[in-house]
């Protein structure tokens, strides 16, 4: 991911910045709270991003959107996407990146709290492959799915079963409320099945 970052900021030779800025999403990210938004999470969706990169019409703003829209994460708080994009200005302002990209970034990150695109949002088809890609462990094997679960419980720690279950129940029920969980046609057509199923499963053990 470090030379991810490198190409996505070729275009700043403020190296030392670029470093600092570098090491400071590494450290968010391995804050000790985070057993499914860290790291790995981001390697994840980075190896979607390869795969589907002919699909991606503008993927500098979707890699960033990727290595920002978790940066802030903190289950006491409902304000975490704002607070990422927020970031992702500070950061990417000292670098002097184009501003109109920088929009789109803070755009696609602030986009994934409720995941809903709206109907005069730019990139709509990026946006929705963005928001297909943070989705995509939903439709995962019955493996990865338990392991993702799992891993949420662990954020969660804090919470009593009494408190969490029922909260985690109803956001599953959300989930399965609407009609389409993926934005995207690919994703509707590869995932959305599965993505039903290991909810259901997850829903009725809670």
């Amino acid at each position: 991911m470090k030379q991810k970052w490198k190409q996505l900021t070729a275009f700043s030779k403020k190296e030392e910045l670029k470093q600092q800025l570098w090491e400071e999403i590494v450290y968010r990210y391995s804050e000790q709270h985070r057993h499914y938004h860290n790291l790995t999470h981001l390697g994840f969706l980075f190896t979607l991003c390869d795969k589907y990169l002919d699909k991606i019409k503008n993927p500098a703003v979707v890699d960033f959107a990727i290595i920002y829209h978790d940066i802030v994460y903190d289950t006491y708080r409902s304000d975490n996407e704002a607070l990422s994009a927020d970031i992702a200005e500070a950061h990417l302002t000292q670098l002097n990146i184009n501003q109109k990209l920088l929009i789109n970034i803070k755009e696609f990150i602030i986009a994934s709290k409720d995941h809903v695109i709206a109907e005069d949002a730019p990139l709509k088809e990026d946006l929705a492959i963005f928001l297909d890609f943070d989705m995509a462990i939903l439709g995962s094997g019955e493996e990865y799915y338990k392991l993702y679960s799992e891993n949420i419980r662990q954020e969660y720690t804090k919470y009593p079963d009494d408190l969490y279950k029922p909260g985690r129940k109803l956001a599953l029920q959300k989930m399965l409320a609407v009609e389409h969980i993926f934005q995207s046609p690919i994703f509707k057509k590869d995932l959305e099945t599965a993505a039903r199923e290991n909810i259901q499963k997850e829903t009725n053990l809670l």
